[in-house]
Parts: C-alpha cells; structure tokens; sequence
C-alpha cells in the first residue's frame, strides 16, 4: 500500500478541512516528501518551494498557515500536496464545488495545464457536466453506487443511450432565455443507497420501465467504440 500511496494521490473536495490548521504550509506540502522520499531538509525545502511555484504560489506562502489564504489559494495548497512524490494517478474529488464562483474557473485551470506539463492520468469526480465536459477523455455515469454508462466524451454528450444519462444532459440550464430546450422530469426520490431497488438502480424514477426492469439488474452492453450502456433497453431494441 506504501508503494501504491505515492502513485497515486487525492485532492479533496473542501479545502477549508483537508489543511491542518496548525502548521504551515511547507510543513503541509513536505509531508508526503518525508513519509515517502525521506528526503534531506534542503532538498525538501527546494522541493515545497518547487511545488508552491507550480501551482501558482509564490515562495514566501510556505512560511504561512492555512488560515491566511483564500478558499483558492488553499486548494492550490492541497494540489501541491497532491504533486509532491509525483503521483502517476490523482483522484480530483469534486475540486471545485466548494470554492466561489470566480475562483472555479482559474483552478480548473490549473487543473488542466497540470495534466497535460505533468502527463497525469486524472479520476475527476464531479456533478458538473460542464465542468466534466471540459476536462474528460471518458465518462462514467452513475446511479447509487452503478456505473449505467461509459464513453467518450462525445459519446455521452451526442448519443446518451441510458435515461438517467439524458435526464442529467436535459437538466443543463442553458445561459439563454430564448432556447428552450425539452427537459425529462423525473418521478420520485433518489433510494436509499443502504437498501437499494432490487433489479435496475433506475427503475422506481425511470419513464421506460418494464417488469424485468424490476427483477433483473442489466448487465452493461457494448454499443460500439467503448461505448458501455447498463440498462434493458437496448435488449428490447
């Protein structure tokens, strides 16, 4: 697991908790230097300030604590952290959904250039389609703990085959009060996750269920290029 831990790292959601607020920041960052490089204090130090430097901190933030910076800059501390034994794979747990507005925009960003100066391989976790849309190769929707659709990006947001996956497309808002656009409503609450629906997750709020629906889980079908779609359907079809 130690191995593992260092290949793969977690920025997490809300970075006003994920920060201890008792040391500082270059304490924060060389953490994961010390449990997994054992590195010496100077190339440690060079290494924080590297780190500050690459994700748009200057190096005198090393010498703060969480609490002197925004909920941005506190993100950005996270990343670095994140970075700091130069993980092959990070997990990016809704990033930005606890940050303003404003502020989303320029950590996405970062999140991309990232990516691509590093070569990362990311799992982006995230209810914002827009967000997901602009950052994805692939999407993987999914319902009470069931992927029920897997493909490309274009694959999901041109040819949605699963019904949550076009109710979630539907529901967009559109930035233009002259588009009007159709929009699936769906019936009922969202189950109880510790007690599921027996057969398909989808079937208490789905328009096309049937009684296999009810008794039988789909199993996932190919419907060309990776392409993977959980649900009845397309066995009727």
């Amino acid at each position: 697991m130690q191995i593992l831990r260092r290949d793969m790292q977690i920025v997490f959601q809300d970075p006003y908790w994920s920060l201890n607020p008792r040391m500082m920041v270059k304490d924060i960052v060389a953490e994961p230097l010390e449990t997994h490089l054992k590195l010496g204090r100077k190339d440690r130090d060079e290494r924080v300030v590297e780190l500050l430097e690459l994700v748009g901190l200057g190096s005198e933030s090393a010498w703060k604590y969480p609490h002197e910076f925004s909920g941005g800059q506190k993100q950005r501390i996270g990343i670095a952290r994140a970075l700091a034994t130069n993980p092959k794979f990070l997990v990016l747990d809704e990033p930005t959904s606890m940050l303003d507005v404003s502020v989303q925009a320029h950590i996405i960003n970062l999140i991309r250039e990232l990516q691509e100066k590093l070569r990362l391989t990311y799992l982006f976790i995230s209810h914002n389609l827009s967000v997901v849309q602009h950052l994805s190769d692939r999407i993987a929707v999914m319902y009470l703990g069931k992927l029920v659709e897997v493909g490309s990006v274009n694959e999901i947001f041109e040819r949605a085959l699963h019904p949550y996956t076009q109710a979630l497309l539907e529901a967009i808002p559109v930035p233009d009060p002259d588009i009007r656009k159709g929009q699936a409503v769906l019936e009922g609450g969202v189950p109880s996750p510790e007690n599921p629906p027996s057969g398909c997750r989808f079937h208490t709020r789905c328009p096309h269920v049937s009684s296999v629906c009810r008794e039988k889980e789909p199993a996932s079908i190919e419907v060309g290029g990776g392409h993977l779609v959980a649900c009845h359907l397309l066995a009727r079809a």
